[in-house]
């Protein structure tokens, strides 16, 4: 995996924001950082990245539960149980598959088929994925998305 020194000019790629190296007085090349996690906070792009979840605007785009984009708007969407609910076992499982795989082009279809990538969060046997990476709903209001249920809806 790559490394990174944030922030950046860029926005980092889902790949590149798994290891985050920050810059210090004593350690100008940027220092790996390591941190105790409760629970990350962010909007929905940045938990999709984060968290090792497929674009959020992935045929496979909640973070809680595997509803495809074509119920999004039926009833269903906001009906609990309607929908095979993600673990964190299965998750980071993906994650460990998708780590494997030595291509891009394997890498971009695993993707595609499984809405799952390598996160680093993997890595802490504390931390539920699923559960402990949550989307902010004030933020998401302010970009003009509406949340029904658990499901963001664009």
């Amino acid at each position: 995996m790559c490394t990174s020194i944030l922030p950046g000019p860029k926005e980092q790629n889902p790949d590149q924001i798994q290891r985050i190296k920050v810059p210090t007085e004593s350690c100008p090349q940027g220092q790996l950082v390591r941190v105790v996690l409760v629970a990350v906070v962010c909007d929905k792009p940045a938990a999709h990245k984060i968290g090792g979840f497929a674009s959020h605007s992935h045929t496979h785009f909640c973070t809680s539960c595997w509803i495809n984009i074509a119920n999004k708007d039926k009833p269903s969407a906001i009906t609990d149980g309607a929908f095979k609910v993600r673990t964190n076992e299965e998750h980071r499982e993906l994650g460990k598959q998708y780590c494997n795989l030595t291509t891009a082009s394997a890498r971009k279809n695993f993707i595609k088929e499984f809405a799952t990538r390598y996160m680093q969060l993997s890595r802490l046997p504390y931390f539920n994925i699923v559960k402990q990476v949550i989307i902010d709903p004030m933020h998401n209001l302010f970009l003009g998305m509406f949340i029904l249920s658990h499901h963001i809806l664009y």
